[in-house]
Parts: C-alpha cells; structure tokens; sequence
C-alpha cells in the first residue's frame, strides 16, 4: 500500500450506514494485515465495509439474518484462500437468484485463473501489491458497472411490461414494423385491410412509447 493504513471501523449498524451509502464492500482475505489494510482504505474512502477472514464465515454470516446496507454491494474476494477459494466462492454464488458482484485480489494467481473469474462476470482482478489508488479506482468502476447494469436492467423490465401490455395483433403488427414492411404489405401478410393495420399501428406505438421506426428498432433490441 502507498500510504499508513490505520485499523478498520467496520459498519454494523444500519443508522451509521446510511452515511456511507456509496456502496457496500465485503472484503474477504484469510491475510489479516491486507484485509485490514483494504477495509481501511474503503472505509475512510466512504464505503460501509464489512470483512471476514475466510469465504465459509461469510456463507455462514449470510445465511443468518444481517444489517441491510444502504447503497449498492460488491464483494472484494482473495482468489487464494484456504477453506473455499474466491473461484469456488463465485461458483457458490452464481447459483443464488440475484448474485452479488464481487472483485477479485490475488498475489499469485495464474493468467487463467485471472480469465476464469472475469468470464464468469468478477468486475475486476487486482493483482497483490497494489496501492490505494488502484484499488479505489477498481472499486469506484466497479461500482459504476453495478448501477449502470441495474439501471439498464430496469429499463428492460419497463420495457418488457409496455410490449406485455400489447394485444396479440398489435405485437405482430410491431414485428412486423419492426423489420422494415410498409402497412400495406403487413395488410397482405396478415389478410386485414391496411386501414385496420394503421389503427393497431398507432396504439402499438403509442404503448410502447416509441415515436418513429428508429425507436422502436432500438426499443425492441434492448430487450432481446
């Protein structure tokens, strides 16, 4: 680390975390001295940190009923650990309906190791010894993954609602709009008078918030 590390302040209480709801980080490091040290650093950084000394006693603690931090959360894992590696600690993870995001740190870990994490959707891989700055610039990008990947979630889901709330015509007709056909050829593929095409047309549009061809295209991929 480039810098004095003072002992960590870790959050439990939900009231002080409220004043740190730049984001959640989970530290987990079976090294005392690194784990501190980044806890530290995150904590005076603004962050609500909370640390565990290996990746069973955060399994434990998370199947027990915790504090809810404010903010979004990410995990900062060791890849090396002794009980349960970070790898084997991110597999676990994936399972659950709604896995957390998490970075990695490691001192010795393999270029493969390194692929395997990121491929498997770890925002980042910190190689051991880093400073303070590049573990708060991995942390602030990562962090700006999550909100960015939650709001575009959102942002599907509310479009997903709009194209759920289409009738049966209306969604054809919007494919169909969607690649180019003009309403009268959409009158021949369906076999409706193009008059009843422009009708479901217009309410097609209207639902779904697009005012031209190019919205609705661009509408519609969002959500594939």
């Amino acid at each position: 680390m480039d810098r004095i590390i003072r002992p960590v302040i870790t959050i439990h209480d939900e009231r002080e975390a409220v004043r740190h709801a730049r984001g959640h980080v989970t530290v987990i490091d079976d090294d005392d001295s690194v784990r501190i040290a980044v806890a530290s650093i995150l904590h005076e950084a603004g962050y609500a940190v909370e640390q565990f000394a290996s990746a069973t006693a955060f399994l434990e603690a998370e199947s027990m009923s915790t504090p809810v931090f404010p903010g979004p959360r990410c995990l900062l894992i060791d890849v090396k650990m002794p009980d349960l590696s970070g790898l084997e600690l991110q597999s676990v993870l994936a399972d659950l309906e709604a896995p957390p995001s998490l970075l990695f740190m490691s001192g010795g870990s393999s270029a493969a190791e390194a692929v395997q994490g990121l491929k498997a959707g770890a925002l980042d891989f910190l190689c051991k010894p880093f400073t303070s700055t590049q573990l708060l610039t991995a942390v602030e990008c990562g962090f700006a993954k999550i909100l960015t990947d939650e709001k575009t979630q959102k942002q599907k889901e509310e479009i997903s609602c709009r194209v759920a709330s289409l009738t049966g015509r209306e969604a054809e007709i919007g494919q169909r709009v969607s690649q180019g056909l003009m309403n009268q050829q959409i009158a021949a593929e369906l076999g409706i008078c193009e008059r009843t095409v422009k009708l479901h047309r217009t309410n097609m549009m209207r639902k779904l918030g697009a005012a031209n061809i190019v919205e609705l295209v661009r509408l519609l991929d969002r959500i594939k």
